[in-house]
């Protein structure tokens, strides 16, 4: 009945405006799941901190020595650090530079190695990273930092807090960030990457040390 009170023209404008309403609130419905997954990774990188350990080089002795010193500072923040949320870590971490400095010169002489050692709290970016538990989208994160020597080699970097060198689901405040870290690599975190690596800043920030 409705086809036969309306034109030709009448029928396509109709028909044109059902579509046009339709794909804005594809078009919406889009931009809102996005902006939802970005300010998710934020909230990722805000509630993260990292430990980027640097090597002296890339000699065998050098990489074998980073993954000593690694070993030792997880033994020991596993023992001393009683941190229950990522302000608690990052003050922590703070109060005891000189302590992982210590431990980590220890873990050095056990190998015969007298190369310097520099602990630094710093905010810098990183790239996507995979974990046996779940992945860390790219983006600016708060990290400890322990340079040996030069600091020149291949780096070795993990998670402190909430924990993702030992074990991380289920240790984010938020289910979406526990989504976004321990659900599988999908779209979701492919466009967190995306914008991160044309966006985000690489300039290291010291923060302390």
């Amino acid at each position: 009945m409705l086809s036969r009170m309306l034109t030709r023209a009448q029928m396509a404008l109709l028909c044109l405006g059902l579509f046009l309403a339709l794909a804005l609130c594809g078009a919406w419905q889009t931009f809102a799941w996005g902006r939802t997954q970005l300010d998710t990774g934020a909230l990722v990188c805000a509630d993260t901190l990292r430990l980027h350990i640097r090597p002296e080089n890339d000699s065998i002795a050098s990489q074998s020595a980073k993954l000593h010193v690694r070993d030792a500072v997880l033994a020991y923040l596993d023992a001393a650090c009683p941190a229950e949320s990522k302000p608690d870590a990052l003050c922590w971490a703070a109060r005891h530079l000189f302590e992982l400095q210590l431990t980590a010169r220890h873990a050095l002489a056990e190998l015969n190695i007298r190369a310097p050692v520099r602990v630094q709290l710093v905010n810098m970016y990183f790239d996507t990273r995979r974990y046996a538990s779940g992945i860390l989208p790219a983006g600016r994160y708060d990290a400890l930092r322990i340079q040996i020597g030069s600091g020149t080699g291949r780096n070795w970097w993990c998670v402190l807090y909430p924990g993702l060198c030992r074990s991380a689901c289920g240790g984010y405040a938020r289910p979406a960030e526990n989504d976004l870290v321990c659900g599988n690599y999908i779209l979701r975190l492919r466009l967190v990457e995306w914008v991160q690596q044309r966006t985000a800043c690489r300039e290291d920030v010291v923060l302390l040390g």
